[in-house]
């Protein structure tokens, strides 16, 4: 099933309620919803051991090809990119399955 970026963000916040926070703030500041910006904050997020960065992790590990070229690119760019060393990338995923992540970590890096 296709989703749109923005569905994805929802669906994201949807499952890891803990994030909803994030968004509301994001689409307080830039009166819309902005994907890509968005997952600028939730890497923050992540990258800061926040609540349900595992979920959040899961989720882009099991959805990054199930739905569509725009989420993927969504996660690849916004998310993924955003990990810049390899220590980034192993505190994002720590005590996660994430080989689909790693796999495009390693990707973009080499």
């Amino acid at each position: 099933m296709t989703m749109t970026t923005n569905q994805f963000c929802v669906f994201l916040v949807e499952q890891v309620p803990e994030t909803k926070h994030i968004l509301d703030e994001h689409v307080n500041d830039n009166d819309e919803l902005l994907p890509h910006v968005f997952f600028g904050d939730l890497t923050r997020y992540v990258m800061a051991n926040g609540l349900g960065r595992m979920k959040i992790v899961e989720i882009l590990e099991q959805n990054f090809r199930l739905h569509g070229t725009e989420v993927e690119e969504l996660i690849a760019v916004s998310f993924v990119e955003n990990l810049e060393t390899e220590f980034d990338l192993e505190q994002a995923i720590r005590d996660v399955n994430a080989k689909e992540l790693i796999d495009e970590w390693r990707r973009q890096k080499t």
